[in-house]
């Protein structure tokens, strides 16, 4: 049991332990709000993207492509939408926070957190990985679209849903994604010299996302907005991937892909989560305060997580 413990700290804590110094970077003015967005625009459009691609490239997507799977990610990840937003509407007074609320309950930050976690867990990226990217980027961007549209009171600033499909489009982890696929059914094989270049990308993109996040910690308005983040990051970090992976042992999913549904569901609130609040006109300092106190308890929840699955066998 101490072992199991011991293993589950060492998976969960480290990440925490660097988005802390992120966090000190920017109280000690080592680093500044320039910085934080240079290095959140070089992980989005260079490191994650050529990761993504190298990691897509290299596997045999034949091999691991399955229907199955899509449809369960796409069920858990549109049935944790719902949910939220029906909470929201019930248990949430102030109209205005109802959009802010769901999205923060739903939308996880899986390819920073959640990618190192499963780093850290199996030593690399599931293969499935990913294959549930290509599922779960697009749909996040169209659920919070709805979302926000239908809970914003400022219509000037809604967004279309035609606009995000063209956005999604040229989302580089997608166009990362589809490339990787191509050279993974093409006959050919990259230079090692290409391969050795994309893993110094790929291996600047989990720190300095980390560093980042951290960077990022707003404790503004969280006195009065602590209720209803505490409730949000509840479901963010213990409802939703608790039903995920229950329902995944039940289908009997090896163990690799528990791992993957667990990171797709139960990781903290993602950090776009803000902006998209932002430019809809949805409560921005509650969409702040959720990601900041979902991402300090995800420490606990990853941790508890990895002991119940390293305790039943699963890692």
């Amino acid at each position: 049991m101490v072992e199991n413990l011991l293993f589950s700290l060492a998976t969960a804590l480290p990440i925490f332990l660097v988005m802390c110094a992120g966090y000190l970077m920017k109280y000690k003015q080592l680093i500044d709000s320039h910085f934080i967005k240079q290095a959140n625009f070089m992980v989005f459009y260079v490191a994650l993207p050529v990761k993504l691609f190298y990691d897509t490239s290299m596997t045999s997507v034949q091999e691991y492509f399955d229907i199955g799977f899509i449809i369960f990610v796409g069920i858990v990840t549109i049935g944790g939408a719902v949910f939220s937003w029906v909470t929201g509407n019930l248990l949430i007074r102030n109209p205005h926070q109802v959009g802010a609320f769901a999205q923060g309950a739903f939308r996880g930050n899986f390819l920073y957190i959640g990618f190192s976690l499963m780093e850290n867990i199996l030593g690399r990226i599931a293969l499935k990985g990913p294959l549930a990217v290509a599922i779960i980027v697009p749909l996040y961007n169209i659920l919070s679209v709805i979302i926000l549209t239908y809970a914003g009171k400022d219509k000037s600033k809604r967004i279309s849903l035609a606009n995000t499909l063209k956005d999604i489009g040229k989302n580089p982890l997608i166009f990362a994604i589809t490339a990787g696929i191509l050279v993974s059914l093409l006959p050919v094989e990259i230079p090692l010299v290409i391969a050795r270049t994309m893993n110094y990308f790929a291996s600047v993109a989990t720190p300095l996302a980390l560093i980042a996040i951290g960077a990022s910690f707003n404790f503004g308005h969280i006195d009065v907005n602590l209720i209803p983040a505490l409730l949000a990051s509840s479901i963010k970090l213990i409802i939703l991937p608790l039903f995920a992976v229950v329902s995944a042992v039940s289908i009997g999913y090896s163990s690799e892909d528990i791992i993957l549904i667990y990171v797709l569901t139960g990781v903290p609130t993602a950090t776009v989560s803000f902006i998209m609040a932002a430019a809809m006109d949805a409560d921005q300092d509650l969409a702040s305060n959720i990601i900041m106190i979902s991402t300090l308890l995800s420490v606990l929840t990853m941790t508890l997580f990895v002991f119940a699955f390293r305790s039943a066998g699963i890692i």
